[in-house]
């Protein structure tokens, strides 16, 4: 056995010992005699001394970056003999430079969690690296790592590196990604980059691209509207509704949203101002609160709404009353016809009032939003049950009116 053989011998005794400062000091001697830098077994046994270095909190500050020298030793190993260098490693099950692979990636992690973005991208992307080594040699794992490539891409993100993000995400996007509910983040990330960038072609795109993988995304459809709000496309606007609620049907936040956006629209104090399908719009809003509370039936919001809008459309059909100052047969039906109405409307607008009132009355202190909204019910209820000539309820509403700002 020669002289080299021997000593090497002597240094993997060291590695087994974990002796490994002795082993490094071994091997750095053997690899500095320059027939040894032609020795596959040489360079392999630094990368496994190397990649223990690494890994040990007792010897890890030997070496700068153990890690880069153990996989660079692994190459140099392959350079000389790939057949007897894989050979090596199929001994030991690989688990050398997977090893380097997943600790590069546990480094990553730890530094991702503690909000280290930048530190984290950089030992992720080092853990690609040796992930792709492996993939291209054959030994394992996938062409695409899932796992990696996207939290490579929210380290990116989140340290404002916006193009390293953009292609990371995209090599996610064009392989349709999927397979966990976060990833959808992929998709909302390039749908809201590329509006931001104003590209719409490719904000389109990954909006699609996500709505196909997460139909039920309630942000995707956010993007397509800010940018259809910026067009001022109103009808456009309106017909996206229509076509997501058709898709997602049980779409809470859509619907609301919808039936909101059209109440804002619909519900203005001058008549001039109204639009021309008001009546129209009535039924529709009436329709979509209805829909929502069928998903959701003690949603405040959505009750108050729906009680606002018979409210309002009561209020503007008193207006109309006051507006018949004539006597006639037809004047006097006309107005009984109307106070019909109003009375109809307030018989709609009760209940969803008094969900909210039952809300805010059982509760203790409110927040300032909260009492607005209380009053709201407290003061329209008082209105209905006056219309409605029951002068008890109407009073007992005004008194816990007048009393809400003592909660």
């Amino acid at each position: 056995m020669g002289l080299s053989a021997q000593n090497l011998n002597k240094v993997k005794d060291m590695l087994k010992d974990n002796e490994l400062d002795k082993a490094k000091q071994g091997i750095d001697a053997l690899l500095a005699v320059p027939k040894n830098q032609k020795n596959v077994e040489v360079w392999y046994t630094k990368a496994k001394i190397y990649g223990a270095i690494a890994a040990n909190d007792q010897f890890k500050t030997l070496v700068a970056d153990g890690r880069t020298e153990a996989f660079e030793a692994i190459k140099k190993a392959q350079e000389i003999d790939k057949t007897k260098a894989t050979t090596l490693l199929t001994v030991d099950s690989y688990k050398p430079v997977y090893d380097l692979y997943g600790s590069y990636f546990d480094v990553a992690a730890s530094q991702y969690n503690a909000e280290k973005y930048e530190d984290a991208l950089v030992n992720f992307k080092k853990s690609g690296e040796i992930g792709d080594y492996i993939f291209d040699q054959g030994w394992g794992l996938y062409k695409l790592d899932t796992t990696l490539v996207y939290y490579s891409a929210l380290s990116a993100m989140n340290a404002k590196k916006d193009d390293e993000a953009v292609a990371l995400f995209q090599k996610l996007a064009e392989a349709k990604v999927a397979t966990k509910p976060e990833h959808v983040t992929t998709y909302r990330y390039l749908a809201k980059y590329y509006l931001d960038k104003k590209d719409i072609p490719n904000m389109q795109k990954y909006v699609a691209l996500g709505r196909e993988l997460y139909p039920k995304d309630d942000y995707l459809p956010l993007v397509e509207f800010d940018y259809l709000r910026g067009q001022g496309d109103k009808k456009a606007i309106y017909a996206k509704y229509e076509e997501l609620i058709a898709s997602n049907p049980e779409g809470f936040d859509l619907i609301l949203d919808y039936a909101n956006e059209l109440f804002n629209e619909t519900h203005v104090s001058d008549e001039k101002d109204r639009p021309a399908d008001y009546t129209e719009r009535c039924l529709k809003i009436e329709d979509l609160y209805k829909k929502a509370l069928a998903i959701k039936p003690d949603a405040l919001e959505a009750n108050l709404n729906l009680a606002k809008h018979y409210f309002n459309q009561a209020l503007f059909i008193e207006e109309d009353v006051n507006k018949i100052k004539g006597k006639t047969p037809e004047d006097l039906k006309k107005k009984e016809e109307l106070k019909a109405q109003v009375l109809s409307l307030c018989d709609k607008a009760i209940p969803p009032f008094e969900v909210v009132f039952k809300e805010y009355d059982n509760k203790g202190t409110l927040k300032l939003s909260e009492k607005s909204e209380f009053k709201s019910a407290c003061n329209n209820l008082a209105y209905c049950y006056d219309r409605k000539g029951d002068k008890a309820k109407s009073d007992f509403y005004q008194k816990k009116y007048d009393e809400i700002d003592n909660k």
